[in-house]
């Protein structure tokens, strides 16, 4: 019995000194990507890629009050870290400084711009009644842009509309005609220039031939020639819808006047063309004064049979005035036009001169009396059918 207990504890040593070692616990490696950045002034977002073991944890932190952890504050294995910076509202650049599992991210932003201050030269010019030019020089820093624009149709920029940094500006104004003096302002980069310039006391002298205008129904162009000094502007606008001005409406120095007139084949008419400029005499009109034609119908009223049937009557023109209507006085166009379905005009349309107008008029199978009319230019035959 005591052999056997000895061999027992010896076999229960053996399995004591059989047991496993304890595993070592794993070392966590960290990589960032990227590990720095720059901002300009208005600030933005940016991520951070940490690459670690999945039982690896970590923590992401801000060291500067410009930049916030929006996603990722803590986590394990891979994952992203999300941020933000500030905009910086002052003038120098700062550099801030996130910690992503124990590394440090370094963020750097831009300061603002200084807002751009602008100079120009001169602030003021002076021109007489004569067209002229000029010229203003600005002052700003390279990277500050501006424009040049005029506050009046009479003064132009003909260069350096635009620039950045220091720059010159070129301008024209043209002639005054009008006896007053008159000012604009040309503004660069939010700078006023004040531009003056003196009135025409002596005054343009205009004159306009011909004048007046007698035209039959139809005519070609008419023209007029506007005479005055170099410079001297004049407008010309048409009173009336029928009498139009194709050439420019506006121009400067002697010139001419072209006109069209529609076609009239209804009452005689006349209009004006006003020409106007900028002196106390105000201007001159041109009266176009246009022939017309005169109708007139054999019968104002005429009764046709239930059954219907063919009819006439008679149409006699006369031009406004007679001198317009040619050798056979037939120079005036009318067209006969029925206002309802069941009168048919036969005459061909339109017509010249003095004729018959045929129709005819289609049974009445509605069991009651109707009336159509039939109308010349200004003239109205009234048609009555009786009823089966």
């Amino acid at each position: 019995m005591r052999g056997f207990a000895l061999v027992a504890l010896f076999a229960a040593c053996l399995a004591c000194d059989s047991s496993s070692p304890t595993t070592p616990t794993p070392t966590c490696t960290y990589s960032l990507s990227p590990s720095s950045f720059s901002f300009q002034a208005p600030g933005g977002s940016g991520s951070v890629t940490v690459t670690a073991g999945n039982s690896c944890s970590w923590t992401a932190t801000s060291q500067s009050s410009w930049l916030t952890i929006t996603a990722g504050s803590s986590g394990s294995g891979t994952a992203v870290v999300t941020f933000n910076a500030a905009a910086n509202a002052g003038s120098s650049a700062r550099t801030g400084t996130l910690t992503v599992a124990g590394s440090s991210v370094a963020v750097t932003q831009e300061g603002a711009a200084a807002p751009c201050e602008y100079a120009v030269s001169p602030d003021r010019t002076t021109f007489t009644k004569d067209a002229g030019t000029g010229t203003v020089a600005v002052s700003a820093a390279p990277p500050c842009a501006w424009s040049a624009t005029s506050s009046v149709p009479w003064m132009t920029v003909t260069a350096g509309a635009q620039g950045i940094g220091d720059g010159i500006v070129s301008y024209a104004v043209s002639r005054n005609t009008a006896t007053a003096d008159r000012r604009g302002t040309l503004l660069v980069g939010g700078q006023s220039i004040d531009i003056t310039q003196a009135g025409d006391t002596g005054g343009c002298q205009y004159s306009v031939a011909p004048i007046e205008f007698n035209v039959c129904m139809t005519v070609p162009e008419l023209t007029t020639t506007i005479t005055t000094e170099a410079g001297c502007s004049w407008t010309a606008t048409s009173g009336v819808p029928w009498l139009t001005v194709t050439s420019e409406q506006s121009g400067t120095g002697t010139g001419t006047i072209r006109m069209r007139v529609s076609d009239n084949w209804d009452a005689p008419r006349d209009g004006v063309v006003m020409v106007r400029w900028p002196t106390p005499t105000a201007g001159q009109n041109l009266r176009v004064f246009q022939a017309g034609c005169l109708y007139a119908v054999s019968r104002s009223a005429i009764s046709v049979p239930a059954a219907g049937g063919p009819a006439t009557f008679d149409v006699v023109q006369q031009s406004v005035p007679n001198t317009c209507g040619g050798a056979t006085q037939n120079a005036c166009m009318w067209t006969a036009q029925a206002d309802v379905s069941w009168m048919t005009i036969i005459t061909s349309m339109p017509q010249f001169g003095d004729n018959r107008v045929s129709f005819t008029v289609a049974a009445n199978t509605t069991g009651a009396a109707r009336s159509g009319t039939i109308t010349v230019r200004d003239k109205t035959v009234v048609i009555s059918q009786s009823a089966q």
